[in-house]
């Protein structure tokens, strides 16, 4: 749905900030902010080379869908949602040995473990995307 300037509340908006003009949008919107991690595991059970130990650099996306606030004009403000995702995942991921974790660890399971990890903080993720490789990616939606 679409509002014209008019529409839109401006209670709560601070007197120095400049008028707002034109169009908004307030319907839903998926977000998504991108993460990093380096890692290291082994898949036991692989009949290749993912058998040994080696490492990647993750790259990490998470997606969330939802309203946005006609007040803060954001489904959720970045700095809140990485506070969430670095706190939950990265943390506990980056510049770890994966297995310690995560035994089986697929980029399946993977993306798996970080879900769990966010759901119950971020009710709106709609999906997340783990690459291991810039061309190896699963996307998980729970």
């Amino acid at each position: 749905m679409i509002y014209s300037r008019s529409d839109v509340p401006t209670a709560g908006l601070q007197s120095r900030a400049p008028p707002l003009r034109g169009l908004f949008i307030v319907s839903a919107m998926i977000l998504r902010k991108e993460y990093w991690f380096e890692a290291a595991h082994f898949i036991y059970n692989h009949p290749g080379k993912c058998r040994n130990l080696h490492g990647h650099s993750y790259k990490l996306f998470v997606l969330l869908e939802g309203q946005v606030n006609a007040e803060t004009g954001m489904i959720i403000d970045f700095d809140d949602l990485s506070k969430v995702v670095v706190d939950k995942v990265i943390s506990k991921l980056d510049h770890r040995f994966l297995n310690d974790l995560i035994p089986l660890s697929t980029a399946e399971n993977i993306s798996v473990w970080i879900w769990e990890q966010l759901k119950p903080e971020l009710p709106a993720l709609c999906q997340i995307e783990v690459y291991e490789t810039t061309d190896n990616c699963v996307i998980y939606r729970g």
